[in-house]
């Protein structure tokens, strides 16, 4: 006889992996012929839904459609060390192409769309509407299948059965009441914790509180998520000191205000001194180690970008400016000094310095060109052509969070793991939820292993709610 729910599935979160989840599931409910009821929670209204997924231009690590890029697999081992779990990573391999193409089938385009990446070593693929078209597209189709969406609704606690199973959600309401939902399955999508400055203080450290999030979703993710699950023996994974990081200019209050053009720039602290080379390699695969050290090494957490009237001379530039701040300029560099609140002396000696070192050559704003300034620590391995058209130009640099790396673990079929790596059955995770990320991030794989993993995920949910022994059969 079957259990009397309120509903068999609740995936908690609407963002990419979210609604990934809640449709997939809705699917493979029709498929084999149950009638499923499913809900997606979501803490926000509806015009602020989707966390960090609303906000993303949705950067995909692909060749094509159907192709991950080269060295896929490596170079997300070798990003992290060897501390990611492979066979999770080779799952995302195998089903990005299929993901994508499902993805594709209700109604979001795919194209090779421009990125801030004036230089890159890996393609980008891009959904026409960024992840707001994703979650827009597929929530609309989960709810054509039945699925309900509950806005302003926070799940706060999981309840488990005699047997150790996933049977309820305590949901806290807008107003501060809170409701016991009786639930086969949860499906936990509800991103990572860079909205909650006491998470980021525990885990992240001094000063944490100062680092902004690169869009006002991230706001919203709390990480109550892997809390709820930590708190029934739930397994962590991923390194939960780090996050991922990215250059914003703090004056904008835009979603991702980045400032990617310091490579044809230098980048000075607010001593005025240089500090990293700006130039060792493409920007996709050197701007958030910048970013981190702007964070973790430098006096207040901020820098700024040094650069003259040439700037404006390299095609696209303005691709690379997310900022809707304009420049600070000057016609003098003691001038420009005063205005970024730099000593003049020593950003006038730096920058002579730095033009001293630049050595001949070719310059190609497009990829790496060995042009190069040498004699200086540190040196710059690209793009070094000097500071000398005035009027003189500044941007002020922070680090941002664009996600946070610590999460649950979990197999391949999302289902989360204990600590003792059993299967807590009934309990799914995706997306920044899960945690898979350690040291260096590998760009445009997030929202791909979000929808990869939320597919899979409401997959199986739906398997699991309809098997005999969820049904007492």
């Amino acid at each position: 006889m079957e259990r009397e729910l309120d509903y068999d599935i609740v995936v908690i979160g609407c963002g990419v992996a979210g609604t990934a989840a809640a449709l997939s599931a809705a699917e493979s409910a029709k498929k084999i012929g149950r009638n499923l009821r499913i809900a997606i929670l979501e803490r926000t209204d509806y015009d602020h839904r989707g966390g960090n997924s609303r906000w993303t231009a949705s950067y995909m690590r692909m060749k094509n459609i159907d192709e991950i890029t080269d060295n896929f697999v490596e170079d997300m081992m070798a990003f992290s060390d060897h501390f990611s779990d492979r066979e999770y990573i080779e799952t995302l391999a195998e089903n990005a192409g299929s993901t994508l193409r499902w993805v594709e089938e209700k109604g979001v385009e795919f194209d090779y769309l421009p990125t801030m990446f004036l230089t890159a070593s890996r393609p980008r693929l891009l959904p026409v509407g960024g992840g707001r078209a994703i979650i827009d597209t597929l929530s609309r189709r989960a709810g054509g299948l039945g699925v309900e969406i509950i806005y302003e609704a926070t799940a706060w606690k999981l309840l488990l059965d005699d047997e150790g199973a996933i049977n309820g959600l305590m949901v806290r309401v807008k107003g501060g009441n809170s409701l016991q939902l009786k639930v086969g399955a949860v499906v936990l999508a509800a991103g990572g914790f860079q909205g909650n400055q006491e998470m980021m203080a525990q885990y992240v450290g001094r000063d944490a509180h100062k680092i902004r999030t690169v869009a006002e979703g991230g706001l919203y993710n709390k990480g109550e998520g892997i809390r709820m699950a930590m708190a029934i023996g739930a397994k962590g994974a991923g390194q939960f000191d780090a996050f991922h990081a990215e250059p914003v200019d703090p004056r904008s209050k835009r979603e991702e205000a980045a400032v990617m053009t310091y490579p044809y720039a230098i980048l000075v602290d607010k001593n005025g001194k240089r500090f990293v080379d700006e130039g060792v390699s493409t920007v996709d695969e050197q701007y958030e180690a910048v970013a981190r050290k702007i964070f973790y090494d430098l006096p207040d957490h901020i820098a700024y970008m040094i650069s003259d009237q040439k700037m404006y001379d390299i095609p696209n530039y303005e691709r690379a400016i997310e900022t809707d701040k304009p420049a600070i300029e000057a016609d003098t560099l003691e001038e420009l000094a005063v205005k970024i609140g730099v000593p003049a002396d020593q950003l006038t000696a730096t920058v002579e310095a730095y033009n001293a070192a630049v050595q001949p050559g070719e310059f190609h704003w497009d990829k790496k060109d060995g042009k190069q300034a040498v004699g200086i620590n540190p040196p710059k391995s690209n793009w070094a052509i000097t500071i000398d058209k005035a009027p003189f130009i500044a941007y002020p640099i922070v680090c941002s969070n664009v996600f946070t790396n610590g999460g649950l673990a979990s197999d391949t079929n999302g289902r989360v793991l204990s600590q003792d790596d059993d299967v807590i059955p009934g309990l799914y995770v995706a997306g920044e939820t899960a945690g898979l990320y350690y040291g260096k991030y590998p760009g445009g794989t997030s929202v791909l292993r979000g929808l990869v993993f939320g597919k899979r995920a409401g997959e199986h949910a739906a398997s699991y709610v309809s098997s005999d022994k969820k049904l007492g059969v």
